[in-house]
C-alpha cells in the first residue's frame, strides 16, 4: 500500500511500516534536524513542509496515498511537558485531521502519547474524521509489550474510510494480550 508519513520526525513509524511491507513513497516534517536524520536513513523523498498550511494537502495528494501515518507533536499533551493545549502544537493534530479529510486515504494511523486521549483537541479531530467518513479504532498500547525496552504507553488511532468504529478493537486487544503473555 502506498504510504505517506506526515509529522514523520526521524522516521520511527516509517521504519515500522516499511519493515511490515508498506511502500513508503514520501515523508513530511517541518523540523530541519529531524529531516536531516530521516534523509540519512531512507531512500524515498522527505519534504520540509509546514503541515498546518493548506498547500500541504495538495502536495500530499499528489502521492496518491492509500495510507497516511504520522505522529503530530505530543509536547502539549505529554506528562513530561506543560500539558497546555493552548501552546499551539496541539493544533497540529487538527492539521493532521484536515489533511486526512482532504486527501481521503483508505487508511490512516496516528501515534501519540497516552494523554492525548483525554484532550479537547482529539475530541475535535475525531469529529473531523467521522464527518469525513472514517470508522475509527483507538487503543493505548504499552510499548514494552511490543518489543520496546521501556514501559511507555502510546495512543494509536486507526481510521478506515467507509469503515465501522472499533473494527480493529478485538484484534488489537487480543494481539496485545498474546504478546504480553509471550513475554512472561
Amino acid at each position: 500500500m502506498r504510504t505517506v508519513d506526515i509529522f514523520c520526525g526521524c522516521g520511527g513509524l516509517s521504519l515500522g511500516f516499511q519493515n511490515a511491507g508498506f511502500d513508503l513513497v514520501a515523508a513530511f516534517d517541518f523540523w530541519s534536524p529531524a529531516i536531516e536524520v530521516y534523509q540519512d536513513n531512507f531512500q524515498h523523498p522527505i519534504f520540509n513542509q509546514d503541515l498546518s498550511d493548506n498547500k500541504a494537502c495538495e502536495i500530499i495528494a499528489q502521492f496518491n496515498p492509500d495510507v497516511i501515518i504520522g505522529g503530530p507533536p505530543c509536547q502539549d499533551f505529554s506528562s513530561a511537558g506543560k500539558r497546555d493545549e493552548s501552546l499551539g502544537r496541539a493544533n497540529l493534530t487538527l492539521s493532521f485531521a484536515n489533511i486526512i479529510s482532504n486527501v481521503k486515504p483508505s487508511w490512516f494511523v496516528i501515534e501519540n502519547v497516552e494523554r492525548i486521549a483525554k484532550s479537547h483537541v482529539i475530541t475535535t479531530a475525531l469529529d473531523v474524521f467521522r464527518n469525513s467518513g472514517y470508522g475509527l479504532t483507538s487503543v493505548i498500547l504499552n510499548a514494552s509489550y511490543c518489543g520496546v525496552p521501556q514501559a511507555r504507553k502510546r495512543y494509536f488511532l486507526i481510521g478506515q474510510l467507509d469503515g465501522e468504529d472499533d473494527y480493529l478493537s478485538l484484534y488489537l486487544t487480543k494481539k496485545t494480550v498474546e504478546e504480553a503473555n509471550d513475554d512472561f
